[in-house]
Order: C-alpha cells, then structure tokens, then sequence
C-alpha cells in the first residue's frame, strides 16, 4: 500500500512522464500462483491458438490466453491488487472500471507491435494533450525480464502530444529521447496510452509473458475480455460489480463511484466557502451607533 506521500510523487511522475515503473508490487505467494496459472492456461489453449497460427488467420508473433479472468481466480484478485488498485483508482478516478485484459506470450523474434505509437491516436472526442486519465494500462509481470527480452519502451512526456502528432521513424532504444524498462518478476508498469510506446523485438531465447489490464471510466465501454462469466459471485462485491461493469439499479452510468477518494464538496459546502472568503476579503465596518 502506498503512503499518501509516495502517491503523489507516482502521479507527479504519471503526469509529467506518462508512465511509472513500480517494483515488487505482487506479493510473493500471489506471484507464485500467477505464475503457475498462466502456465497452466496457455499449455491449455495453445494447440488451437497454433492451428490458427500456421493456418494464417492469427497472429504468430504473440499468444493472448482467451478469457484470461476465467481461467484462475489469481487473475480476478490482480485487478484489484491491493498494492496497486488504490493507485490506480486515485489515476483513473473513482469511476474506475475495467475496460480490457490480455494475458500475453510474445514469442523469440521480431516485434509485433508498431514503432512508437499512441494507443489513442484514431480515438475521437477528447483532447489527447490534455486528457491523463482516459484509459490506463498496466502490465504485469511474472518473470524477470532480460534487456533482451522484448521489454517496453517510451518516449516521456509523449501523452502531452495533440492527437495524430508526427511519429519517430528512426528512433530505438539508444537514443536518449527513450527509456526502456526491464522488470522483474512481481513489477508492474502503468502508463498513459497515449504516451507513445512500443514493445521492442524479444532478441533472446525465451518467450515473455506479461498480464495487461487496462483501466477506464464506468460511462466508457468496455469489452468482453474484462467481464468474467460469472458476474453472480460479486453481488456483494460493491467494488468488483463497479470493476467488471454491473449497473446499481437507480444509478446512472456517469454518477458511478467507488467513494475511495475523498468526495467532491457538495454546493452547501461550496457556499459556505464562498461566504467565508467574501467576508474576509470585505473591509471591516466600523461599529456605529444608531
């Protein structure tokens, strides 16, 4: 859990650089069941995702585990992790919800992503240079990578850019505009999707396996991938209802709150404000008889 003092220093870094490496954030027994359970789903559904592959109407570069919060309820308690969550609801906002989830093996080779790109570029609507809360990511990781092993890289301060802004066509991980993260096992990466990123080409013998969910607003829609099937079990779960997209009867989408930070001061409050301030900015009148 974070001190207050240490969340603001993360978000100072969140805003400025659009991105935070936060290290050790998975206790060791949860990493550990992770670990395995990833394993245990991607040996599951690899057969099929290979067929697909050699068949050519998948992509061979990188394995997503399908409907990875229903293969172990590890994946369920990562999205809320109580290292990470507080934080992530103090970026996102209290309406926080889960938008999207990949559990992601990217094989020996060449990249698969773009060259440094912005995950929102195409999206409408919003202010790309002025927006720091649209949708955040965070990967997870359950082994330690090598500097060779397709690590992340960003350009900070990039998610201050306008939408559509020219992209480097020549830039790599030794250029001093980068900053490339090389975790280990029980980090976790969170960044702006707007700030331009990349995955570089995993140059070593292994496969790096990461778990990414990204994090949105309640109002915004969220797909498939971040709803497990069984949505009865969180009934009581005022925090994993909001989290996996179950509506409260009688509240409307843009009022959803988790009440984890502290509340908007109501108009009385305000007023009352107001009326302080305006008397001590007011010239004390002398006391005159009538």
């Amino acid at each position: 859990m974070f001190s207050a003092a240490r969340v603001a220093e993360v978000r100072l870094q969140f805003e400025t650089q659009g991105f935070v490496h936060l290290k050790s954030v998975i206790p060791p027994d949860m990493l550990n069941r992770a670990k395995t359970a990833f394993d245990v789903a991607s040996d599951r559904h690899f057969e099929e995702w290979r067929r697909g592959a050699q068949a050519g109407t998948d992509e061979s570069r990188f394995f997503d585990i399908p409907d990875i919060l229903d293969q172990d309820d590890v994946f369920i308690d990562l999205v809320d992790l109580p290292t990470t969550f507080p934080l992530l609801a103090h970026l996102v906002g209290d309406d926080i919800q889960l938008n999207h989830t990949s559990a992601r093996l990217f094989y020996p080779g060449p990249t698969f992503t773009s060259p440094f790109h912005s995950d929102l570029d195409n999206v409408l609507g919003f202010s790309h240079a002025h927006t720091l809360n649209f949708l955040v990511k965070v990967h997870y990781f359950v082994e330690d990578l090598s500097a060779e092993r397709g690590c992340l890289a960003f350009i900070p301060g990039s998610h201050r850019y306008p939408g559509n802004y020219p992209k480097p066509k020549h830039l790599d991980e030794t250029s001093p505009a980068v900053v490339k993260i090389v975790p280990r096992a029980g980090d976790a990466v969170i960044f702006n999707t707007h700030v331009m990123h990349m995955a570089l080409d995993n140059k070593s013998e292994t496969v790096r396996k990461s778990i990414i969910y990204a994090y949105s607003h309640y109002w915004m829609k969220h797909y498939s991938s971040a709803v497990p099937s069984n949505l009865e079990r969180f009934s009581n779960n005022k925090q994993r209802k909001q989290l996996f997209g179950v509506d409260e009867p009688g509240v409307p989408h843009f009022d959803r709150r988790l009440g984890l930070n502290k509340e908007r001061p109501t108009f009385s409050t305000l007023l009352s404000a107001s009326k302080r301030l305006i008397k001590r900015a007011l010239p004390k009148r002398s006391h005159v008889p009538q």
